[in-house]
């Protein structure tokens, strides 16, 4: 317990520190490409220009959108339509293209429900969580087929991650708080890997040697080592650890937390915290942080704040907001394009 407090102050001295500094004027970004935002509750994605810093289309989908992945060309985005307020459980996926944002096709999944994240395996083809069915999903974006069901036999199998070297494939157990780790060549399971309490954001190193999940309910981080799929570590977190990511570099993990306004960035190396970014510009005054996604420049990062209606670009380093774009309703889901408009 005084550990976990010590962790605790320092994340929040941490934090003062880098609000202090996103106060003084931010510089311009000098950023290019796209970002796409998934708005859960308009049913819409918004596409953004960042040369010029301005939302240009906000795109309808079929209902209930989560995330968004962006294909190897960045001419194509997919993203889940998951789960329609008075609706239900969804069973599609929309692929638009980029930049214009035109509907390319609607995959529909038939048996399969609830569908959540998603990563491209290659240029046709992308695996995804079917929350609803226990199931992830291995997905031709040309015919519409699905090659592969990985099955968990767990409920709320919520976010997924794929090694770089496509030899592994992990995805979160929001109810049983655990990891599932499978062949990806395979479809085999190999291993349930207990990590805490509804455990939801999950990572895989750049490198393919480290996950890291964040236990939501329970305020920590667990990184399990990819050899032997034991937890190695637990970091205590405060905050609602929600989501990880890591800059294409694989020295930082990005983790947003809904509950502390903030995006916690972490050493690999180490394995340890190094900073609480707060988010700055926010038009409320506790901006509850959804997901991010790193630019590849590895030192900038996009941020959805899901009751601001926005998305943020952070600076990595010095911990400045350094703009905020207008988005529609309850944002969750970010993903980046290098394609610009």
């Amino acid at each position: 317990m005084v550990r976990h407090l010590a962790v605790a102050a320092a994340i929040a001295g941490a934090a003062l520190s880098a609000r202090g500094s996103a106060q003084a004027p931010a510089p311009r970004a000098n950023l290019t490409g796209t970002v796409v935002a998934v708005n859960q509750q308009s049913d819409t994605v918004t596409l953004i220009d960042l040369k010029t810093m301005t939302a240009y289309r906000h795109v309808a989908v079929v209902g209930g959108p989560h995330e968004a992945a962006v294909s190897p060309d960045g001419r194509l985005v997919l993203v889940t339509n998951y789960n329609k307020q008075g609706v239900g459980r969804q069973k599609t996926l929309s692929l638009l293209a980029l930049p214009s944002g035109d509907t390319v096709k609607t995959i529909d999944l038939g048996e399969y429900r609830a569908p959540h994240d998603v990563r491209w395996v290659d240029g046709s083809r992308v695996v995804v969580t079917a929350e609803g069915s226990q199931a992830l999903l291995l997905v031709n974006v040309t015919s519409g087929a699905i090659e592969r069901v990985f099955t968990t036999g767990l409920a709320v199998s919520h976010m997924l991650a794929l090694s770089a070297d496509r030899t592994r494939l992990y995805c979160s157990n929001m109810r049983d708080g655990s990891v599932s780790a499978f062949d990806f060549q395979t479809g085999a399971k190999i291993k349930d890997v207990k990590t805490g309490k509804e455990c939801e954001g999950v990572g895989v190193t750049p490198d393919g040697r480290w996950v890291w999940a964040g236990n939501r309910a329970e305020d920590s981080i667990s990184i399990i080592d990819t050899r032997s799929l034991d937890v190695v570590k637990r970091i205590a977190s405060p905050g609602f650890p929600y989501r990880v990511q890591f800059t294409p570099d694989g020295t930082r993990a990005l983790v947003p937390h809904a509950q502390a306004s903030s995006l916690v960035v972490a050493d690999v190396a180490t394995q340890t915290l190094m900073k609480s970014i707060p988010l700055g510009l926010t038009k409320v005054a506790r901006p509850e942080t959804a997901g991010v996604f790193p630019h590849p420049d590895n030192r900038h990062a996009f941020v959805t704040v899901r009751n601001d209606n926005s998305v943020l670009v952070l600076d990595l380093v010095s911990g400045q907001t350094l703009a905020r774009v207008e988005v529609q309703a309850s944002p969750d889901g970010v993903a980046y394009s290098p394609v610009q408009r």
